[in-house]
């Protein structure tokens, strides 16, 4: 990926959070909440947990859907930073060698299944997270996160972030 595809799509996740839709006009806070609260809940799941995880799909698609955030660009931005997912699990085949039944006469190696497990852990929580960037602007979710009495201080830092990651890739 070339530095201007990855500028323009920091650019259009900010353009896509001031679209007017029904998750667009939410309060940042329960937004901020639900994400948060998605992902713990999702991360809690067991490491040979694959099948139970599936369901959860079901957030990202209906916020997405919901809020008229393209699903192929979240999927590429997702698919950009997927390497980092699979360099965690790549050696768990190596490392988790038992075997695990996955159904009746079928078994595989418990590494696989955790490795999968990682993967759609991996996805679901960067998904929620770009999708809550997506449907609230980043002033908003700071305003939210203040009010959730997150420390001023913490806020500041992210609002500065924000405010010259654009003029240092200018």
């Amino acid at each position: 990926m070339s530095f201007e595809t990855a500028y323009s799509g920091i650019g259009r996740l900010d353009r896509l959070s001031y679209r007017d839709t029904v998750v667009h006009r939410l309060d940042p806070r329960a937004k901020v909440v639900a994400t948060l609260l998605f992902v713990v809940v999702v991360v809690s799941f067991p490491k040979y947990e694959v099948l139970s995880l599936l369901p959860f799909f079901l957030f990202p698609v209906l916020i997405g859907a919901l809020g008229d955030i393209p699903a192929g660009f979240i999927a590429r931005k997702v698919v950009a930073v997927s390497p980092f997912a699979v360099f965690v699990g790549i050696f768990n085949p190596l490392f988790d060698p038992s075997t695990v039944a996955i159904a009746p006469g079928v078994s595989v190696s418990a590494g696989w299944v955790s490795f999968a497990s990682i993967l759609v852990k991996f996805a679901l929580t960067i998904s929620a997270a770009l999708l809550l960037i997506a449907t609230t602007s980043f002033p908003g979710i700071c305003r939210g996160l203040r009010r959730l009495s997150v420390p001023a201080l913490f806020v500041s830092q992210l609002l500065f972030l924000y405010r010259y990651i654009f003029v240092l890739m200018e």
